[in-house]
């Protein structure tokens, strides 16, 4: 229990900080840059993991808040700040530093995304902020600790390729991304299941939710290649969709899968179901509108803040 407790105090910090920042963090001026990221296992030692990744999760939370509030002039110049300090470029023995970076370029590529193109390129500082997140996809696509995993920080690690692939026009790494992407595609069974994450146990429907998150955004990205992520392995992230859209009106209907007793995050049906902004933009899914009605918008640090502002569609009257 004691463990739980310490778990859902993280994830309460991650969401306040996303909210509200001290008065110091209102202004554009970004913290000194993270040079290393080395904090422990998640499920290691919470605490532990809770005080070494303060710093990164507030640099995210200022990332968004510039994000949400339109301000491409501040959200510029924090990433170009740290990009000028090489930020985020060296891992140490705990390979959670790589979990984390592949999230924070995510995150910082997906903000970008949401300003006009040719606004994002006709900024000098752009040049300073592209080279630096390409290093960072290129160093997620090279991290072995992650690549042997075969499980949802694959296809994480393939969102990271594909949405600094796709702000910084690097094919390569959208290629990449997708293969990954793919990879998690094919994992889907017949009922929507990920054998991998059925594994959890007692989290298996908390990761069954988190792995859909990167696989919706890859195919919405994918999409604008006109290649189709949706319809392959016959419809399997649409089944995986079905699962947790089902698991969300009812939790007991997960015991299909799993005689286990499920726990869940707080986030894990709040801002973990931001998947389904894009996913109701496009498929207009008639059970989706009482679900986001009642907790949007749905903010996700790794996702570029506001993901209901970004790609949200208006629901039914």
């Amino acid at each position: 229990m004691k463990f739980d407790v310490r778990l859902t105090a993280i994830g309460v910090s991650i969401v306040l900080a996303c909210l509200a920042q001290p008065a110091a963090a209102r202004t554009c001026e970004a913290p000194p840059a993270l040079t290393s990221i080395d904090p422990p296992r998640f499920y290691r030692d919470a605490g532990g993991y809770a005080e070494a990744i303060k710093p990164l999760h507030a640099f995210i939370a200022h990332v968004n808040k510039a994000a949400d509030e339109r301000d491409l002039d501040c959200v510029m110049e924090l990433l170009a700040s740290w990009a000028r300090g090489s930020a985020l470029l060296t891992i140490g023995a705990n390979y959670q530093g790589d979990f984390e970076r592949s999230w924070a370029g995510t995150d910082f590529a997906l903000a970008l995304l949401r300003f006009p193109n040719a606004s994002i390129k006709a900024d000098h500082r752009f040049q300073q902020i592209k080279p630096w997140l390409i290093r960072i996809a290129e160093e997620t696509r090279d991290a072995d600790r992650i690549n042997h995993l075969d499980n949802n920080l694959v296809y994480w690690a393939g969102l990271d390729l594909i949405s600094i692939g796709t702000l910084t026009d690097r094919g390569d790494l959208v290629d990449a991304g997708i293969s990954r992407a793919r990879q998690g595609i094919r994992d889907i069974g017949a009922h929507g299941e990920l054998e991998r994450e059925l594994k959890r146990d007692e989290r298996a429907l908390h990761y069954h939710n988190f792995a859909l998150i990167p696989l919706v955004f890859c195919a919405e990205l994918a999409s604008r290649r006109k290649i189709d992520l949706y319809a392959e392995n016959n419809g399997a992230i649409r089944r995986l969709a079905d699962l947790i859209v089902r698991a969300v009106q009812d939790e007991r209907s997960f015991g299909a899968l799993t005689n286990v007793s499920q726990q869940l995050f707080p986030w894990t049906f709040q801002g973990d179901l931001a998947w389904m902004e894009p996913y109701y933009a496009r498929f207009h899914d008639s059970h989706l509108p009482p679900i986001l009605g009642s907790r949007r918008p749905l903010n996700n640090p790794r996702l570029g803040g506001n993901v209901t502002a970004a790609w949200g569609a208006p629901l039914p009257d």
